[in-house]
């Protein structure tokens, strides 16, 4: 596997007023990291694109475990950890979810120096659920959407497919378009989306889309 990790989080607060200030203030520590932590590659504050008024998602991507470990010890995780233990932003009724997800290998992503500059990315954070056994006949399917995505679509800005160390039979995906239409006009036709789906449809348990609108952060390094 790859030495990359992504970390997920999927954060609901409790009220709109609470998250405006989580948003803001995890905004803050995004441009630290920017600046501070080269091992930090990709660091990005959310909002569902159908918004609920109340949900942040925080997308963070390590170059390993040591640049993972250096951002948990720092100053910035200490000071919003300290806030949280102050106000009621979560409730025990609807508690933060957090993926902690690593790429198949460096084969299984890649990311263009355009994720950074476009100023409204279309993104999709993906969980996919298969049959025992259902995740390594899939792989090789996978491969050759990422292998399309990378040479052959220009606006597909970044992707990848990651594990989750703790479900065996869960695959995740993350992904980064210049638009919805780009996705739907280019890369849902590719002939390597057909066949995954056409060979691994049924291998499948369950998929959800997560549909994001960046708000804050940084999707490339």
């Amino acid at each position: 596997m790859s030495g990359k990790l992504l970390i997920v989080e999927k954060l609901p607060a409790s009220d709109g007023k609470l998250r405006d200030e989580l948003i803001e203030r995890i905004a803050d520590i995004a441009n630290d990291v920017e600046k501070n932590e080269p091992g930090c590659t990709k660091y990005a504050v959310f909002v569902p694109k159908e918004d609920d008024g109340k949900t942040v998602w925080v997308v963070k991507e390590y170059t390993d475990q040591a640049a993972c470990d250096l951002y948990l010890n720092s100053q910035n995780v200490k000071d919003i950890k300290s806030w949280l233990e102050t106000l009621p932003v979560f409730t025990e009724d609807d508690p933060p979810v957090i993926h902690e997800l690593q790429y198949i290998s460096s084969d299984f992503e890649f990311s263009r120096p355009g994720a950074r500059t476009i100023a409204d990315p279309h993104v999709i954070f993906a969980e996919l659920h298969y049959i025992p056994g259902g995740v390594a006949s899939s792989i090789p399917y996978w491969k050759a959407v990422v292998d399309t995505g990378r040479d052959k679509e220009p606006g597909t800005l970044a992707y990848g497919i990651l594990r989750d160390s703790s479900k065996e039979d869960k695959l995740a995906s993350f992904e980064v378009y210049e638009s919805p239409e780009y996705l739907k006009d280019v890369h849902v036709p590719s002939d390597a989306i057909t066949q995954s789906i056409k060979n691994t449809k049924h291998l499948r348990t369950g998929l959800k889309h997560n549909i994001l609108k960046k708000v804050a952060g940084y999707l490339y390094k």
